[in-house]
C-alpha cells in the first residue's frame, strides 16, 4: 500500500511522457494528461480508504522512504489531511482542464507545464523532511511561471518578473532555513522531528523568520497581495488561473507542517504582528472586491480573504482545529476552481455576442442554476462542509481573540454581498442586451461533469469522506 506513494509521483511523470509522445491530434495530448491526472485522482482514493481504515497506534499514516545516507534520508508519507487536500487539489485543476478551449487543448508545453506543476505540489504534499519539502517547494515556482508568462496574458512583463522574484525570494529564505537545519543537526531531519531539536535563540530566531517569511510570500497577504492579484485577476486561461490561485495553499502547507511544531518563545513577539497584517489585509482585499465590476476580481478577493481567514486558524488555535481547516480547503478549491470555469464561460459568450457579461445568464439557464449554487456555497449557505468547518473555526477565532473575529466577519459579510450582488447582476438582468443570435448555453457534457462535483459537494456537507469505503 505505501507503494502507491511512489506512483502517485510517479504519474505525472509518466503522463508528461506520453504527451510529449504523442501524434499531432487535437485531443491525443490531453487525453493523456487528463488520463494522468484521473488516474492520480483513483490512486489518492485508494490511499485516503486504506489510511482511514489503519489501526491508531500506526499513527494513521503511510510512509516511504526513498533514499538513505548518512547525513540525508528523504521520505514521503501521507495521512487523512494531506490526501484530502490532495484531493481537492487534483479535482481543481481536472476542471479546469475540462474548461480549456479546443485550441488550449492543443498545447503540449501548456499540458507539460500543468503536469510538472502537479508532480511538485504532490511532492509537496507527501513530504515529510525538511529537504523534500524545499525541494518541491522551491521545484514548482518555475512550471508556475512558466505557465503565466506563456499562457496567463499578463500585459506587464515588469509584473510577470516581479512576481517571480516575491516566489525567488521565498524559496531562497527556505533554502537559508533548510541550510541552517542541515548545518545544526549535522544532517537533514524530519518535521516530526523538529519539534525535539533545541536550539540556540539567535540560530531559533533566524530558522523560524526565515521559514514564516518564505510562506507568507506565498499567500495573499500585504504585501505580497499585489503582484499575486495582478497575475490572477489578467489571466484568461481557467487552468493558468486556478493553479495560481492554489499556490498559496502551499504557503498554508508550510505553516501547517512547520508551525505546530515547538515554535520556540523568540518567535512569541512576531504572532500579533501576523495576525493584524492578516486581519488589515483581509478588510482591504474586501474593500477592493466590493468595488471592481467584473467577477473573476471579485473572486480573487474572495479567495483571498478566506486564505487568510485559514492562516489565522493555523497560527492562533491549536493544533485539532487543523483538520477542520483541511475539510474547509477541499470544498473551497473545487468551488473556486469550478466559479473559475463558469466565470470564464460567460464571459466567453458575452463577447461572443460583443456585449458585457451583465445579464449574460438570463440568456444561459442550464450556466445560471450552476452559477447559483456554486455562488451560494461560496457565500458561506448550509450546502457543504465548508459552511461548518468555517464555522467551527470562525468561533473559535471569536473565543481566541475578539477583536480579530469581528474583523475577521466583517471581511466574510463585504464579500460574501460582493458575490451575491455580482450574481444578481449577471442573472437577472434580461433586458441588458437584444440579439438576434441565440446565445450557446454551456454544453451537456460540462453540465454532467458539474453535477457530479454538486452531487459531491452536497454529501459532503454529512461527512467530508463519505467517499472512503
Amino acid at each position: 500500500m505505501a507503494d502507491l506513494l511512489l506512483l502517485l509521483l510517479v504519474l505525472p511523470l509518466l503522463g508528461g511522457l506520453f504527451v510529449m509522445t504523442a501524434q499531432k491530434n487535437e485531443n491525443n495530448a490531453f487525453n493523456a494528461a487528463l488520463f494522468a491526472l484521473a488516474s492520480s485522482i483513483a490512486v489518492v482514493l485508494r490511499l485516503l480508504s486504506g489510511v482511514v481504515h489503519l489501526p491508531a497506534e500506526s499513527g494513521a499514516e503511510y510512509t516511504y522512504s526513498w533514499l538513505h545516507s548518512s547525513h540525508i534520508e528523504l521520505g514521503f508519507g501521507a495521512d487523512v489531511l494531506s490526501l484530502i487536500l490532495l484531493f481537492g487539489v487534483y479535482l481543481s485543476i481536472l476542471i479546469g482542464m475540462i474548461g480549456l478551449s479546443p485550441h488550449q487543448r492543443r498545447s503540449k508545453s501548456m499540458l507539460l507545464l500543468i503536469l510538472a506543476f502537479v508532480w511538485n505540489i504532490t511532492g509537496l504534499f507527501l513530504a515529510r523532511d525538511v529537504l523534500s519539502f524545499y525541494l518541491f517547494f522551491a521545484g514548482m515556482v518555475v512550471p508556475v511561471f512558466m505557465l503565466v508568462g506563456l499562457f496567463g496574458n499578463v500585459k506587464k512583463g515588469s509584473t510577470l518578473y516581479l512576481y517571480f522574484a516575491l516566489n525567488f525570494v521565498g524559496t531562497l529564505l527556505f533554502l537559508i532555513a533548510t541550510i541552517v537545519i542541515y548545518r545544526h543537526h549535522l544532517g537533514n531531519i524530519g518535521m516530526a522531528e523538529l519539534a525535539a531539536a533545541k536550539m540556540p535563540y539567535r540560530i531559533a530566531l533566524v530558522l523560524w523568520m526565515a521559514m514564516s517569511l518564505a510562506f507568507l510570500s506565498r499567500l495573499p497577504i500585504w504585501p505580497c497581495h499585489y503582484w499575486l492579484s495582478l497575475v490572477c485577476t489578467g489571466s484568461k486561461n481557467p487552468v493558468v488561473y486556478i493553479i495560481t490561485n492554489l499556490l498559496p495553499l502551499t504557503g498554508l502547507l508550510g505553516f501547517m507542517r512547520f508551525w505546530e511544531q515547538t515554535v520556540p518563545e523568540s518567535m512569541d513577539a512576531f504572532v500579533p504582528v501576523i495576525d493584524l497584517i492578516g486581519v488589515m489585509t483581509m478588510l482591504f482585499v474586501a474593500f477592493i472586491g466590493v468595488s471592481f465590476r467584473e467577477f473573476l476580481p471579485k473572486l480573487f478577493s474572495y479567495s483571498a480573504v478566506y486564505y487568510l481567514l485559514f492562516l489565522l486558524a493555523i497560527v492562533l488555535l491549536p493544533a485539532e482545529y487543523e483538520k477542520n481547516v483541511a475539510y474547509s480547503l477541499f470544498i473551497f478549491v473545487i468551488v473556486n476552481a469550478a466559479l473559475t470555469v463558469l466565470e470564464l464561460d460567460a464571459e466567453s459568450a458575452a463577447e461572443g455576442e460583443e456585449y458585457t457579461s451583465r445579464g449574460i445568464l438570463a440568456y444561459m439557464p442550464k450556466l445560471a442554476r450552476l452559477f447559483t449554487f456554486f455562488v451560494l456555497v461560496a457565500v458561506g449557505l448550509p450546502i457543504s462542509s465548508m459552511f461548518w468547518n468555517n464555522f467551527v473555526v470562525i468561533s473559535a477565532l471569536f473565543r481566541e481573540n475578539f477583536a480579530i473575529g469581528i474583523g475577521v466577519m466583517m471581511a466574510i459579510t463585504l464579500i460574501a454581498t460582493s458575490l451575491a450582488y455580482e450574481l444578481f447582476m449577471m442573472r437577472n438582468l434580461p433586458h441588458t442586451f437584444v440579439t438576434e443570435n441565440e446565445i450557446e448555453d454551456i454544453s451537456e457534457k460540462k453540465t454532467g461533469f458539474f453535477l457530479v462535483l454538486i452531487v459531491l459537494l452536497f454529501l459532503s456537507f454529512f461527512n467530508p469522506l463519505w467517499f472512503v469505503f
